[in-house]
C-alpha cells in the first residue's frame, strides 16, 4: 500500500477517534457561589472543619424570603419539604475528629451534612449522616444524627455567606454562619482530658515511647488534671524502670500521685530517698510545689528549701527561696538573715527586689 494512503488512513483514525473523545470534555463550571472551607482546633488535637459554598446577598432579602422560614417546597429528589442546605450547591459538610457536644448534646466523631430550618425566632440546626448529596434536595430525616435549636444573633452586614469560629477556650468554641445581617452560632465542646490523653497514648506507640521523659509527661498531665490516675501509676512506673528514668522529676511525679491516692507515707519515703540526687532547680521547684499546694505543705517545703541551702551553699537563689518560705511561716528573723545572704551572693539585677523583700518583713 502506498505510503500516502497509509498516512491518510492513520490521519482519519487519529482525528476521528480524537474528535469523539475530546468532544466529551467540558471546561470547569464557573461557580457563582465559590467553594470555601474553615477549620479550628480545640484541646490542641481535636479538629473541626466546615466545607461549604458561599452565596452573595446581591441586594436581596435573605432571611424569610431568599431563605424561607420553615421547610421549603422541594420539586426535586424526594419531593418532601426540605430544610435549607446552610450554604449553596452541594451539601455543607462539617467534620469532627473527636466526639463532641453540640449545645450540650452528644455527637460522635465523623462527617455530617449540615442543614438548617430558620424560623422567625430561632433556627434548628441539623447534623445528618448523608454528606454526598446535592444540597437538601435528597435530604432524609431518617439519617439525622442530631438536631439542636439556637437563637438568632444580629450582626453587621456580611455580603458573602461565611462560616467561622469564635469564643475559643481550652475545650470549646462557637461555630457560626454569618450572612446578611444575621448570625447563627452553636457551641462545640470536647472532653479536653480525653482528647489529650488519647493523643499522648497514640504517640507512646511510636518513637516517644522509647523516651522515659514522655512516659513521665503523660503521667504528669494525668496528675495535674486528676484524670486516669490508675493508668498514671503504670505510666510513671514505666518511666522509672527505663534507662535514665530514675530521676528526681519522675520520683517526684510518683510521690505526687501517691499523695492523690492518699498514700502520704509512701510519697515521703520516695522523696526522702531522692533528695540526694536532685539538682538545685529540681529541689527548688519541688519546694514551691509544696508551698503552693492546696492545702499548703509549708513545713515540708521549709525542709526542702533548707536541704537545698545545705546542698548548694554558693547559690543566692536557694537562700532567696528559703527566706520567702520563712517569711510565709512568720519567722521574720530567719527570713531576714537568709535574704541578707541572698543579697550578698546575688547579681546586681536582683538587689532591688531582695531589698524590697527585706523591707516588707
Amino acid at each position: 500500500m502506498p505510503k500516502r494512503i497509509i498516512y491518510a488512513i492513520s490521519f482519519l483514525l487519529i482525528t476521528g477517534f480524537s474528535t469523539g473523545l475530546f468532544a466529551q470534555q467540558s471546561l470547569p463550571i464557573l461557580r457563582v457561589s465559590p467553594k470555601a472551607s474553615v477549620s479550628q482546633n480545640i484541646a490542641t488535637f481535636a479538629s473541626i472543619s466546615i466545607n461549604y459554598s458561599s452565596p452573595a446577598v446581591k441586594g436581596r432579602e435573605v432571611w424569610g424570603t431568599l431563605v424561607p422560614y420553615g421547610l421549603a417546597p422541594n420539586n426535586f429528589g424526594s419531593g418532601s419539604p426540605m430544610p435549607w442546605r446552610a450554604g449553596a450547591n452541594e451539601t455543607t459538610v462539617i467534620t469532627f475528629s473527636h466526639d463532641v457536644k453540640i449545645e450540650g448534646e452528644n455527637l460522635k466523631a465523623g462527617a455530617y451534612g449540615l442543614h438548617m430550618i430558620p424560623n422567625e425566632k430561632d433556627v434548628t440546626i441539623i447534623f445528618n449522616n448523608e454528606t454526598n448529596s446535592w444540597g437538601s434536595f435528597f435530604y432524609d430525616k431518617k439519617n439525622d444524627a442530631l438536631r439542636v435549636t439556637v437563637k438568632w444573633q444580629d450582626a453587621p452586614h456580611m455580603e458573602n455567606l461565611k462560616y467561622g469560629f469564635d469564643n475559643l477556650s481550652k475545650n470549646a468554641t462557637n461555630a457560626y454562619l454569618h450572612w446578611g445581617k444575621k448570625k447563627i452560632a452553636f457551641k462545640i465542646e470536647v472532653d479536653r482530658n480525653e482528647v489529650i490523653i488519647a493523643k499522648f497514648k497514640e504517640q507512646l506507640t511510636t518513637l516517644p515511647g522509647f523516651n522515659q521523659a514522655a512516659w513521665g509527661q503523660i503521667a504528669t498531665f494525668a496528675i495535674n488534671n486528676n484524670t486516669h490516675l490508675d493508668e498514671a501509676m503504670t505510666w510513671i512506673d514505666k518511666a522509672l524502670s527505663m534507662r535514665g528514668g530514675a530521676t528526681f522529676t519522675n520520683k517526684n511525679t510518683k510521690a505526687r500521685l501517691l499523695r492523690l491516692l492518699g498514700k502520704e507515707k509512701e510519697a515521703k519515703e520516695i522523696i526522702a530517698g531522692a533528695i540526694g540526687t536532685a539538682t538545685e532547680n529540681e529541689l527548688n521547684n519541688y519546694g514551691y510545689q509544696l508551698m503552693n499546694a492546696k492545702p499548703s505543705k509549708l513545713d515540708d517545703a521549709l525542709e526542702i528549701f533548707k536541704a537545698n541551702v545545705q546542698n548548694n551553699p554558693a547559690s543566692w537563689n536557694v537562700y532567696d527561696s528559703y527566706a520567702e518560705a520563712l517569711a510565709k511561716k512568720g519567722d521574720k528573723k530567719a527570713a531576714s538573715k537568709n535574704y541578707e545572704k541572698a543579697l550578698e551572693l546575688a547579681p546586681a539585677a536582683q538587689h532591688t527586689r531582695i531589698k524590697n523583700a527585706i523591707k516588707a518583713l
